[in-house]
């Protein structure tokens, strides 16, 4: 078996080399795909021949393909400074794309991919950097084609230009609650709400509950950042949107939707297949740390 790893020098390259691929599974490999497009949609119009990657540049896109002889047999993205994000994996193709990245980036925060992928990268990256590895959080990828609806007072409405600030804060409050590093600000929330992908629960004419719309591709949607103010919860406000979000997805056109849930969150995980979500994948992200800190 010959591995090589193949980095894109843009996002544009990436796609048409590897999307075909990845949408032979296109609910699991949403998040890659979503974040892909995304950062295509900020690039310069593309050149007629693909841009050459950096040699050596912590701040840069990371996105490439792993392949056996001309077969892709898995992806790799990384936007710093953000964590790794592999598709499945197989084993072997890890020590090659551990010492690829090892030429692009001196660390890593961590790796986040289907839990077999996740532990094979980790163990080889560890072992390339002489760093400690530390288990983080699991999550389960759920996918709905048909919705069973769920009932609470109050409807969903599209969030409008004036309810950023609002968005905002919610969006700072679900990252604190997850630990998350990632920290959308303003001008992002607000590109969100003018592309039409916030939607807010209202009851008695005020927002009790967010959910957002990301990761949009030819058939699926992937929901996100689901959120209720701790005062308004357990009234059944998120079910109720996440269900109604879902459904209006599609009715639209969408084949289907999918979403995250954390793995230790019994009740989220119940509330999801209660509205007719079923499991997909279970991913888990490996930290990397020294090791004089473990």
């Amino acid at each position: 078996m010959t591995l090589r790893v193949v980095r894109h020098g843009d996002a544009a390259a990436f796609l048409r080399r590897a999307e075909p691929w990845l949408l032979t599974a296109e609910d699991r490999n949403n998040l890659l795909l979503g974040l892909a497009h995304e950062i295509a949609e900020d690039e310069p119009e593309a050149a007629e021949a693909e841009r050459t990657p950096p040699a050596h540049d912590e701040s840069s896109p990371y996105l490439a393909t792993v392949e056996e002889d001309s077969d892709i047999v898995g992806v790799a993205f990384r936007a710093p400074p953000h964590q790794l994000l592999l598709s499945e994996l197989p084993a072997p193709a890890c020590a090659p794309l551990a010492e690829a990245l090892a030429e692009a980036y001196t660390t890593l925060p961590a790796v986040m991919a289907p839990a077999p992928a996740a532990g094979a990268f980790a163990r080889a990256w560890a072992s390339l950097r002489g760093v400690a590895t530390h288990p983080g959080e699991g999550q389960r990828l759920y996918r709905v084609d048909r919705v069973i609806p769920l009932r609470a007072s109050g409807s969903v409405r599209v969030a409008r230009s004036r309810d950023v600030r609002l968005v905002t804060a919610w969006v700072e409050a679900f990252a604190d609650e997850l630990a998350m590093s990632f920290r959308p600000g303003r001008a992002l929330i607000a590109d969100w709400i003018e592309r039409g992908w916030v939607h807010l629960w209202e009851d008695s004419g005020a927002p009790v509950a967010m959910a957002v719309t990301r990761g949009h591709t030819s058939r699926g949607v992937r929901i996100g950042y689901v959120y209720t103010p701790p005062e308004r919860r357990r009234r059944g406000y998120a079910g109720a949107l996440v269900s109604g979000v879902s459904s209006h997805m599609l009715a639209a056109g969408r084949d289907f939707c999918v979403l995250y849930a954390e793995l230790s969150n019994t009740s989220t995980n119940v509330l999801y297949q209660r509205m007719g979500y079923r499991p997909v994948l279970d991913v888990v992200v490996v930290h990397f740390l020294p090791q004089e800190s473990l």
